[in-house]
């Protein structure tokens, strides 16, 4: 008996569409309090449903969230996101193409 190949299993952790690189800025109210500023990578094709998705995902209701890039479908797929997950990028880490 011959192994065949399953695309099955393999089509389901490639991503559909590009990504989004999202920041959400959030600044405090209080003077003496700092500016939190936090990266998502998000597996979502659309601006607003990205934007919407890291806020959520930060319970920010009141910060800036923008689009800062897009991240090609493969990219996504080498990092292991699939379509509508999120990621928070950890302070210090790259998010460029290694």
């Amino acid at each position: 008996m011959e192994a065949g190949f399953l695309p099955c299993h393999t089509a389901r952790m490639q991503p559909k569409t590009d990504g989004r690189v999202v920041r959400l800025w959030t600044k405090h109210l209080a003077a003496e309090d700092r500016a939190v500023e936090q990266w998502f990578l998000v597996a979502i094709g659309d601006d607003e449903k990205a934007k919407e998705r890291s806020r959520k995902a930060a319970k920010g209701g009141n910060g800036v969230v923008e689009v800062i890039g897009t991240i090609p479908a493969t990219r996504l797929a080498s990092w292991g996101l699939t379509d509508g997950e999120i990621r928070l990028v950890l302070p210090g880490e790259p998010i460029t193409e290694s």
